[in-house]
């Protein structure tokens, strides 16, 4: 039988494997925020007459207006796509055709048609008569665009608690080292 001392991480392994874990939660902050701030909230506001302006918004800050003539605008059509999940179903989203290319109004896909021709509807009546009162819309994806990056959030925060929590221990261990060599041998 030995009657050797258990063993016990020093503090300095301690020291390193905090610093590590810390410095592993600030990609996840920084993809979390990104995530979080996506542009998926689109207005779209026209003058009486033009001009009209196009905003995409997150939740932490928004693009610069694009800001379109009423000769730039060519009108508006609804995109079609498949849907990823491989359902034979459609997906639509509506898009502004201007001379500058094409602008999505819409920042997901919708699975009705009829959500998406609305927006189509407005903004080429716009068109054919400009003089008619302007309009403003919206659509507004933001909650379901920053779920991704809430689970990044989260996911940084716990690792910064283990971080924080090791960063403790160490201390701990640290001031036991200290104690341990400042005591006379027993």
């Amino acid at each position: 039988m030995s009657d050797s001392a258990p063993s016990v991480t020093p503090s300095r392994s301690l020291f390193i494997g905090a610093i590590s874990v810390l410095a592993l939660s600030v990609p996840f902050f920084i993809f979390g925020l990104a995530f979080f701030d996506t542009k998926a909230r689109i207005e779209f506001q026209c003058q009486r007459g033009g001009p009209c302006t196009l905003t995409r918004i997150g939740w932490l800050s928004k693009e610069q207006p694009l800001t379109f003539t009423l000769a730039e605008i060519e009108g508006a059509r609804v995109e079609r796509d498949r849907s990823p999940r491989g359902e034979q179903q459609n997906i639509y989203r509506p898009v502004l055709v201007t001379t500058r290319g094409e602008f999505p109004l819409s920042h997901h896909w919708m699975a009705e048609e009829r959500e998406a021709n609305r927006t189509v509807v407005a903004v080429n009546r716009f068109h054919q008569n400009p003089e008619a009162p302007g309009f403003a819309m919206w659509h507004d994806n933001r909650h379901q665009a920053s779920r991704m990056g809430l689970m990044f959030i989260v996911a940084a925060g716990l690792v910064l608690l283990l971080g924080l929590w090791l960063t403790w221990r160490a201390v701990r261990r640290r001031r036991q080292e200290r104690a341990q060599a400042a005591a006379p041998g027993v």
